[in-house]
């Protein structure tokens, strides 16, 4: 009589191995995607926060060329070269260190008065989305960096 309770028991089991790995498999993906997404985000993100850096890094100690308003934008426009080429003068071949990147989403702020030398110089990436496998993600006015200017004001004198 043993016996036989034991096999109905083991016959009422089969295939429960199969629904917990259907299951747990589902529960494992579920997470390690999300982890992906998450990890791939944020290496990106710190991507961003290294180039924007740098780019405020260079724009607080270049000579600040402001014989006119043209000037400013050529040094502005260096800067953001920077930010999204790791270079001021670009060649025609190069690509961006973060892709998707342009110029046109990275904001230079000069803070000071006007017609003197700068205080410090704001640098951040608006409207940059980076798409992860199940959503994007929008940055908006981050990362921002500010450096204090410590380069050479040169009122006079134009960018070339």
């Amino acid at each position: 009589m043993r016996v036989s309770t034991l096999r109905g028991r083991k016959r009422s089991q089969k295939g429960h191995a199969m629904l917990e790995l259907a299951l747990c498999a589902g529960v494992m993906m579920t997470c390690l995607a999300g982890t992906f997404q998450f990890g791939y985000t944020f290496y990106i993100y710190n991507q961003l926060v290294t180039a924007v850096g740098n780019g405020a890094r260079y724009g607080a100690q270049r000579t600040y060329r402001a014989a006119s308003a043209q000037d400013i934008e050529r040094g502005n426009a260096a800067i953001r070269n920077m930010v999204v080429y790791g270079d001021a003068q670009p060649s025609n071949e190069v690509t961006p260190v973060i892709p998707g990147l342009k110029p046109e989403q990275v904001s230079v702020e000069w803070i000071g008065k006007e017609g003197s030398a700068p205080i410090a110089i704001d640098v951040s990436v608006h409207d940059f989305t980076v798409n992860a496998i199940f959503r994007s993600f929008t940055f908006e006015g981050k990362p921002l960096v500010e450096f204090p200017y410590i380069g050479r004001y040169a009122p006079g004198e134009s960018e070339r």
